[in-house]
C-alpha cells in the first residue's frame, strides 16, 4: 500500500516538472524570436510579497481564516510580443493557516508551511502602467512548523500542489513594478497519514492572495525591427509644381518663392501681403488691405464720421460740437444754447445793462446799510426778477461797496452789511436765498472818484454780478 502510494507522489511531482519544462521550452522559443520581431528584450531581477492565505474546504464542519505569511525570489520575463510576455518565478514562501471554528474530535492543523513556489503566468499589458496576468503554480513542501499544542507532521500533507492564480500587475515597463494575485489551488493538501483521510471526504486547499514588489536588475527596451527604404518617385500632392520634399504646404497649393505655401496674409485681413497696402495692420479690400481712413484724424473713421475732414468728437458722429444758436460758445459751453448770447455771460445775452441799471437803485446813507431811497423804484428791480424767472440756472453775486470815508476795519463790515441788505430785498420778492451769494467789497472797487462828495455817493452801492450753475 505505502509503495503504491509513493509511486502517485512521484507521479505527482513529475507531471509538475513536465508542465514547468514545457512552459520554459515556449518561453525559449520566442525568445529566439525577440530580434526578428522588434518585441522589447528579456528582463527579470528579485521579488518580494506577503501572503494572505487560508485552507478553503468542502466542509461547512470546518472553517479557516486568512492569515499573513511572506515570500522572496527571483523571476524571468520573457517577452512574446509587444503586448503579451510569459514569466517564470521561483519563490522561497511561507503560508500561514488558522482555523477558525471546528466541529468534531479530529484537532485541524493550526500553522506555517514553507514552500518553494513556481509561478507560470502568461501577462497581457493592457496599457503602459497596466497589466493583467494569468497562470499556473506549482508548490514543494520543504518544512511544516505547528502552533502550540499541534501534532501534524510534513508527511501528513503532499510533497507538491499545483495551484491556478489570476491577477494583475501595475507599471510592468518600470523598474520597480507592484503586483497582486489570486491564487486558487487544485491539489488537497492531506496525504495518507493525515488524520483527515477517510473522515466524511473532507478536503483541504491552498486559497488566498499574494501582493508583492518586483524591482528589475536587468532588461532591454525594445528594439524596433530595421526597415529597408525604398526610393519613391517625387511627389507633389497640392499639384502646384513644387514637390512634397520641398514644400511647406504640401496639400495647399502655392508658389515657388513662398515654399509652395500660398502667398501669405500677414495681418489675417483676408488681403495677401502682396495686394496689402498695409500688411502689418489688419484692413479691408476696398482700402488696399488698409484700415478704414480717418482723414481729420480724430478717432473717428470716415466712414463713421459726418464730418470726415473737419476734427470732432464720436459722441457727436465725428463732428465738433455744435453751436445751436451760433454765437460762438460751443453748446457744451453755453448755459443758453438755444439763445445767442455773449462769451462773457456763458453763452447768454448780455444781463449787464439790466442789473447795472437795477443796482442804481441801491445806494446807502453813509456810514449805514440804509437805503438812500428805501422804495426801490420798480421798474430797474422788476427786469432782474425777470431774468432770473426765465434763467433758472441763473444766479447773482451781491457785492457791497463803500467809499474811502473810514477805514478798512470799518468799511469791510459795512460793505457785509449793505451786500446783505439787497439780498433780503430779494429774498422779499421770493427769490432763493441758494441763488444769492454775497461779498464785501469796502472800498476796495470804487465806481467815480472819492474825492467829490457826489462820487463818493456813488460809491456807496452794491454791484450784481451774474453767473450760472451747472
Amino acid at each position: 500500500m505505502k509503495s503504491n502510494q509513493n509511486k502517485i507522489m512521484k507521479m505527482k511531482k513529475f507531471s509538475s516538472l513536465l508542465l514547468l519544462v514545457a512552459t520554459l521550452m515556449v518561453a525559449m522559443t520566442s525568445m529566439a524570436q525577440t530580434t526578428k520581431t522588434g518585441k522589447p528584450g528579456i528582463s527579470g531581477g528579485l521579488l518580494g510579497a506577503l501572503n494572505y492565505t487560508q485552507f478553503r474546504t468542502n466542509t461547512s464542519n470546518i472553517d479557516y481564516k486568512n492569515d499573513l505569511g511572506w515570500a522572496a525570489g527571483l523571476y524571468l520575463n520573457i517577452p512574446l510580443s509587444t503586448k503579451w510576455s510569459l514569466e517564470a518565478q521561483g519563490q522561497w514562501s511561507t503560508l500561514k493557516y488558522n482555523v477558525k471554528s471546528q466541529v468534531g474530535t479530529i484537532k485541524q492543523f493550526a500553522g506555517t508551511m514553507q514552500y518553494q513556489s513556481y509561478p507560470i503566468l502568461l501577462k497581457y499589458q493592457t496599457s503602459k502602467n497596466f497589466a493583467l496576468l494569468g497562470g499556473v503554480q506549482v508548490d514543494f513542501l520543504n518544512t511544516i512548523k505547528n502552533d502550540a499544542g499541534g501534532g501534524y507532521y510534513k508527511r501528513n500533507f503532499i510533497a507538491n500542489s499545483n495551484a491556478a492564480t489570476v491577477g494583475f500587475e501595475l507599471f510592468p515597463t518600470k523598474t520597480v513594478q507592484i503586483y497582486g494575485r489570486y491564487i486558487y489551488g487544485l491539489s488537497d493538501m492531506k496525504y495518507d497519514q493525515n488524520p483527515n483521510v477517510g473522515k466524511l471526504g473532507h478536503k483541504f486547499y491552498n486559497d488566498g492572495f499574494q501582493f508583492g514588489v518586483k524591482v528589475k536588475l536587468f532588461g532591454k527596451k525594445a528594439v524596433p525591427p530595421v526597415v529597408p527604404v525604398v526610393a519613391a518617385a517625387p511627389v507633389d500632392t497640392d499639384s502646384d509644381g513644387v514637390v512634397d520634399s520641398l514644400d511647406k504646404c504640401p496639400t495647399v497649393p502655392g508658389v515657388a518663392k513662398y515654399q509652395g505655401c500660398p502667398v501669405p496674409d500677414t495681418d489675417k485681413d483676408g488681403v495677401n501681403d502682396e495686394q496689402d497696402k498695409c500688411p502689418t495692420v489688419p484692413g479691408l479690400a476696398k482700402y488696399a488691405g488698409c484700415p478704414v481712413p480717418d482723414t481729420d484724424k480724430d478717432g473717428v473713421n470716415d466712414e463713421q464720421d459726418k464730418c470726415p475732414t473737419v476734427p470732432g468728437l464720436a459722441k457727436y458722429a465725428g463732428c465738433p460740437i455744435p453751436d445751436t444758436d451760433g454765437d460762438g460758445v460751443n453748446d457744451e459751453q453755453d448755459k443758453c444754447p438755444n439763445e445767442a448770447g455773449v462769451a462773457s455771460n456763458y453763452g447768454c445775452p448780455d444781463m449787464t445793462p439790466v442789473l447795472n441799471e437795477a443796482a442804481k437803485s441801491f445806494y446807502f446813507v453813509i456810514n449805514t446799510a440804509k437805503l438812500v431811497d428805501a422804495k426801490i423804484a420798480k421798474s430797474k428791480f422788476d427786469p432782474v426778477l425777470d431774468l432770473l424767472a426765465k434763467y433758472p440756472k441763473l444766479q447773482l453775486e451781491i457785492q457791497g461797496n463803500t467809499d474811502i470815508t473810514g477805514n478798512d476795519k470799518i468799511n469791510m463790515p459795512l460793505s457785509q452789511k449793505r451786500a446783505d441788505a439787497v439780498k433780503k430785498a430779494f429774498l422779499d420778492k421770493g427769490i432763493s436765498a441758494d441763488r444769492l451769494t454775497t461779498v464785501a467789497n469796502g472800498s476796495s472797487k470804487p465806481k467815480a472818484d472819492n474825492k467829490t462828495k457826489a462820487g463818493r455817493k456813488e460809491n456807496r452801492n452794491v454791484t450784481l454780478v451774474p453767473s450760472f450753475k451747472d
